[in-house]
């Protein structure tokens, strides 16, 4: 039995077992390495980190390189994010191969965001009215709406949408109710599984990326998933045996670029291969930015106006903070995550809002 105690960043993501939980999970490595995360908690930075990094080298180069040429990457782009990350002012190069060294240098900020979302203790008493809590949002303009959760996980809502959920997250799991479109970007979490009700169908996740699209008067309900796996039931079939274990509710199991239709009038769900890869894309938002040696704050008010959220900072300690950039494909967290690394800055989402901690420009 391998130790994973003491593995690094480089080595979890070069490891088999690790990557096929995130690349390409089955039910024995999900329960592994979920139970895994709940006896060593403290690792739960280390891991988020090792998989952004192996999810980003991926994307990029999963048509052209095979699993060991990956893991070769992976180990070259450690070796030069540990020879940058002292640099004062952050840099992603045109190159993709130097775009993606240089995102991995900014992913130990999620670290800190992932933890304090999924493992920080709450006092039970004091939020137990703020928990019950629930908020309805609807995207009444022509653009998209970025909706942020108090998990950290990120929901896209189409034109005409709207989405119910909790403005904190209570309890075993995570709901929320959706009309309409929505791409959603779920923070990872093994002990609080993601739970979307959209007419008549249950999208049940960990962490991972889908999109679900659920139309009023629409005899068809549609899931598709980007990254991660997904298990998508009719309804009436989840409540009717949730007290039971997973194996025994009928259901589909989805994993990246599959999709599965539901027909309302036959209950019955479909599964197939994504024939619009459109509906992949998590956002009209992900267009390329470039920034070159600008204030941080023009490039946090950009991002502002750009996803319709409020982002609070110090603008005081931050007016003398420069940061030369390229965005292209990056979502929203991978952004201020980048951001936030390249000031020396954490951040958090607090009811509904990315909040800043910062003390100044990093020295």
């Amino acid at each position: 039995m391998i130790n994973y105690r003491n593995y690094t960043v480089e080595e979890f993501a070069t490891d088999e077992k690790f990557r096929q939980w995130i690349l390409d999970p089955s039910d024995e490595t999900v329960l592994f390495w979920d139970n895994w995360l709940l006896e060593n908690p403290d690792k739960q930075g280390t891991v988020n980190q090792a998989t952004e990094l192996l999810l980003t080298v991926n994307e990029k180069y999963k048509d052209d390189l095979s699993d060991d040429a990956i893991a070769k990457e992976i180990g070259n782009l450690v070796a030069l994010a540990e020879a940058t990350k002292d640099k004062n002012r952050f840099s992603v190069f045109r190159s993709p191969i130097w775009r993606v060294a240089a995102l991995f240098t900014l992913i130990s900020g999620l670290s800190w965001f992932y933890y304090n979302s999924h493992f920080k203790v709450k006092n039970t008493a004091v939020n137990e009215s703020a928990d019950s809590i629930m908020v309805t949002k609807t995207n009444a303009s022509d653009k998209q709406m970025t909706i942020l959760l108090s998990d950290g996980s990120v929901a896209t809502l189409s034109k005409g949408s709207s989405l119910e959920f909790p403005k904190n997250f209570a309890g075993d799991v995570r709901k929320v109710f959706l009309k309409g479109e929505a791409f959603f970007d779920v923070a990872k979490n093994p002990t609080k599984p993601f739970l979307v009700f959209a007419n008549e169908t249950v999208t049940k996740v960990l962490g991972t990326s889908f999109r679900v699209k659920a139309v009023d008067g629409d005899n068809t309900v549609m899931v598709v998933v980007k990254t991660g796996k997904v298990s998508v039931y009719p309804e009436k079939d989840y409540e009717t045996l949730s007290d039971k274990d997973d194996r025994e509710v009928v259901g589909v199991i989805l994993r990246p670029n599959q999709q599965v239709v539901f027909n309302r009038k036959e209950n019955r769900l479909d599964k197939g291969i994504v024939e619009n890869p459109d509906m992949l894309s998590e956002s009209a938002t992900n267009q390329e930015l470039v920034f070159d040696d600008q204030p941080v704050a023009d490039v946090l008010h950009t991002l502002e106006n750009m996803y319709g959220i409020e982002i609070v900072f110090d603008k005081e300690s931050l007016k003398g903070c420069p940061i030369s950039t390229i965005f292209k494909e990056e979502n929203l967290k991978q952004r201020m995550n980048a951001i936030c690394q390249a000031i020396g800055a954490t951040y958090e989402v607090v009811d509904g809002q990315i909040i800043i901690n910062s003390k100044g420009c990093m020295k």
